[in-house]
């Protein structure tokens, strides 16, 4: 073969590859039809004003929330959010559902990471002082997330229906009971009765499964709206 014929070979192959790709399929035939390049160009090719490592945890945290969802996904198929079966469910997928052990380890890693992404990303904005205006309602919304992080942990906490989760979930809404005028309201309204039982992991699986990822969801379509209208703080 000659070299004229080879590069010829190699010129198709590449543009076959570009054409089942999923950048060439939005590139080209998706283009053609609904014109997306300039919506996705005008979307995504947005320059920031400059870039460091601690501008980086809120995409982090996005990135463990999206990976959090994923193997959340997973675990569903096979976790029983009632009394004994959550705990005996947990066994099942870390001792011999396929790959259970390997997706609930991420998942349980992925939630401490978001959390201590968030924190971070919470705390560097507050000592660059970028909360103030006209990014003072976006420090509002990247507060409720940093709640919502929060809520996860704890509600997720609980799942596994363990010794120690029931403990830290009976402390922790004890002290929820203990606000002023509404606190009783709160604590039955957590626990699903007087007191944590298997209500309060269905409960508590609800909130985490249903209630709290699309609160997180529309807090971050908002946050990332912001950003996008105002652009990234600038150092101070």
């Amino acid at each position: 073969m000659s070299t004229r014929d080879r590069q010829t070979n190699d010129g198709l192959l590449q543009d076959l590859l570009k054409r089942v790709g999923i950048r060439g399929f939005i590139y080209g035939p998706l283009d053609r039809r609904i014109s997306i390049r300039g919506t996705i160009e005008t979307i995504f090719k947005k320059p920031a004003p400059y870039a460091s490592w601690w501008s980086c945890f809120g995409g982090i945290a996005f990135f463990l929330f999206l990976l959090q969802v994923v193997t959340g996904i997973g675990l569903m198929f096979y976790y029983v959010p009632a009394d004994p079966e959550a705990h005996r469910t947990i066994l099942y997928i870390t001792g011999q559902a396929p790959f259970g052990w390997f997706v609930r380890t991420i998942h349980h890693w992925a939630g401490i990471g978001m959390m201590a992404a968030v924190s971070i990303h919470v705390l560097r904005v507050f000592i660059k002082g970028a909360y103030q205006k006209p990014r003072d309602l976006n420090w509002v919304v990247g507060t409720g997330l940093f709640f919502l992080t929060a809520a996860f942990v704890l509600t997720g906490d609980l799942l596994p229906w363990t010794q120690s989760a029931y403990l830290s979930a009976v402390w922790w809404t004890d002290l929820a009971g203990s606000l002023p005028v509404i606190g009783n309201q709160i604590l039955l309204f957590l626990r699903g009765g007087e007191n944590v039982s298997g209500s309060t992991v269905t409960r508590f699986y609800l909130f985490h499964v249903f209630g709290l990822p699309g609160l997180t969801a529309l807090f971050m379509i908002i946050h990332f709206a912001i950003i996008r209208k105002l652009g990234i703080s600038e150092p101070l």
